[in-house]
């Protein structure tokens, strides 16, 4: 039978955004400091993350088209998505920043779509309401 600690679960599926659990990459390996740097494959070792990473950049590209799909029936889970998207904007993996980036641009496009503002027509004089009326 094999068994894993949570702690040696947690360090292999540690994703690296963070100081605390950052993937670490020296030339000593197994006691070995004859191994050069230019021996080391770096995407190997970092290829223990990216299927989790792509799961991320899934995950928080379906967000924006979920609420863009569901409307007003997503509102309950708005803010909380819009917060753990905006956590991600730091993340290392680019396609995660990609993702949530898109995600919280279509967030505010539904937004915008659902206040029911009228289409802009060209040549028409701006009104202002009540609330920004000092800014025009």
């Amino acid at each position: 039978m094999f068994s894993v600690s949570s702690t040696e679960a947690a360090a292999a599926f540690a994703s690296g955004s963070s100081p605390t659990n950052a993937i670490s990459v020296t030339d000593d390996i197994n006691g070995n400091p004859e191994v050069e740097l230019e021996d080391i494959d770096l995407d190997k070792m970092l290829e223990v993350n990216s299927a989790i990473a792509v799961e991320k950049e899934i995950a928080a590209d379906t967000i924006g088209t979920l609420f863009a799909a569901t409307r007003n029936h997503f509102f309950p889970y708005v803010e909380p998505c819009a917060l753990e998207l905006v956590s991600l904007l730091d993340h290392y993996y680019e396609g995660i920043r990609k993702s949530a980036t898109d995600s919280l641009l279509e967030i505010v496009r539904t937004f915008f779509e659902l206040s029911g503002a009228p289409d802009f027509t060209p040549g028409t004089a701006v009104s202002c309401s009540y609330y920004i009326r000092a800014w025009c």
